[in-house]
């Protein structure tokens, strides 16, 4: 399936009732820490402040849930002018298991901030989520991102969509891999479909002035749009994936299906009240009949994205940093600096590209090979075996670039690809017994 392109006892005494309630208070003010009743307060610079809850902190953002809204607030360093604290935030779960982490040069301390960039997918052929925007490419960028100290993770989207099965795991190493090592933020060129719903577990997302974000429909087959229990799986996942981002569901149902409408409500202070109804906001984002698509404009006037930047330069101010240290060179034609980690993403599209001009190729050569094998007497199959095991070698390098190639190419699991491979060594084996 592909996203784009192409979630009171009567009887009991009044004395009796009296002395029952009397210790549940007691045990109930037992179990309550000391301070808890008192509120941190947060001061920003423009003169407000806010009383509530410090429920996470992370490189100088600080997330801070008020009264009684639901989701948390998040603040940018650069907003922040002083908290006062009842107790320390809970650790997150990354800095519990810090001295499990890969030690880092200290040096790094004593300098700006390090940061990278990364491009997920880069439009035109070379954009499909599952083919050239996948979980394996981005997981194998993190040992190069340590290599260079980055604190500070950008990830550049540009995709049309793709497929279903890889945004799930995209997201899953978006969180539990990346967001745990480094401050990670999405810089939005394009990220319709498959590439919105995989970017969706960020936290901070910021767009370039032409960023659009959403069109998250799903087709199947012939173009045949993704309904009935297919339909609610998909939205039950990004309803959880949602969350992790912080977002109100409200606003991926107005990208999945027309069904939904949205609207909302700004108050003073900048806080987002969804609903997915067209009359209860005062504002009518999404009428129902239509796919939502925010462009930059439209994410940042609806608290979305936390700003639009052009350049490298300006997206750093907006994250809140004076400096920062970009890690890598510039090319001819780059437009920020390239580090390890965004070569290797190159490299790796454009090994995909190659391979998947060439890979039905490697297939037809395999096939045919085997073919004239089993029509060749015994004594004169070795040349023809030894071109199979020549193109089956080929085809197992794409796969080891690409782990989804047996989907695309194959039209079999990707799991099932080690299975298929050896039971293609063994019919070779056989030819030549």
């Amino acid at each position: 399936m592909r996203y784009g392109r192409t979630t009171g006892d009567e009887t009991m005494s009044t004395v009796r009732r009296s002395v029952v309630h009397l210790l549940a208070v007691v045990v109930l003010l037992l179990a309550i820490p000391v301070g808890a009743a008192r509120a941190d307060k947060i001061f920003l610079k423009d003169g407000r402040s806010f009383e509530g809850q410090v429920v996470r902190e992370v490189n100088g953002l600080v997330w801070f849930k008020v009264g009684k809204i639901s989701e948390p607030i998040l603040f940018r360093p650069s907003e922040i002018d002083r908290i006062d604290r009842t107790a320390a935030p809970e650790p997150e779960p990354d800095a519990r298991a810090e001295q499990d982490r890969p030690k880092r040069d200290s040096a790094r301390h004593s300098g700006a901030p390090r940061a990278a960039i990364i491009t997920l997918g880069e439009g035109g052929d070379k954009d499909m989520v599952g083919l050239y925007m996948t979980a394996d490419s981005l997981r194998k960028t993190i040992p190069l991102l340590e290599k260079e100290n980055v604190d500070v993770v950008v990830l550049r989207i540009n995709s049309g969509g793709g497929a279903l099965l890889e945004i799930q795991k995209l997201s899953d190493v978006i969180q539990n891999e990346l967001k745990p090592r480094f401050r990670t933020v999405g810089w939005i060129e394009s990220a319709i479909s498959a590439a919105a719903m995989s970017a969706h577990c960020l936290e901070e997302i910021y767009f370039t002035p032409q960023g659009n974000y959403g069109a998250c429909t799903g087709w199947s087959g012939q173009l045949v749009a993704v309904k009935g229990r297919e339909l609610e799986e998909v939205l039950y996942m990004m309803e959880k994936i949602s969350a992790r981002g912080h977002h109100d569901p409200a606003i991926m149902h107005a990208m999945q299906h027309s069904r939904y409408p949205l609207s909302c409500t700004i108050e003073a202070d900048g806080t987002v009240t969804w609903y997915q109804d067209e009359t209860s906001g005062d504002i009518l984002v999404n009428p129902k009949g239509r796919i939502l698509t925010f462009d930059a404009p439209e994410a940042l006037k609806y608290g979305f994205s936390q700003g639009t930047a052009a350049t490298y330069e300006e997206l750093g101010h907006l994250m809140g940093y004076e400096e920062l240290d970009w890690v890598g060179e510039f090319g001819p034609t780059d437009i920020y600096p390239v580090c390890d980690a965004e070569k290797y993403m190159r490299q790796f599209r454009n090994q995909v590209h190659e391979d998947e001009q060439r890979v039905r190729e490697y297939i037809f050569k395999f096939r045919s090979a085997v073919e004239t094998a089993q029509g060749t007497p015994r004594e004169d199959r070795g040349k023809f075996v030894n071109l199979a095991r020549r193109a089956l070698n080929q085809i197992i390098r794409a796969v080891d670039n690409n782990p989804n190639f047996p989907l695309f190419e194959l039209n079999m699991r990707p799991d099932l690809f080690p299975e298929w491979v050896e039971q293609q060594k063994q019919l070779l084996r056989d030819l030549m017994k």
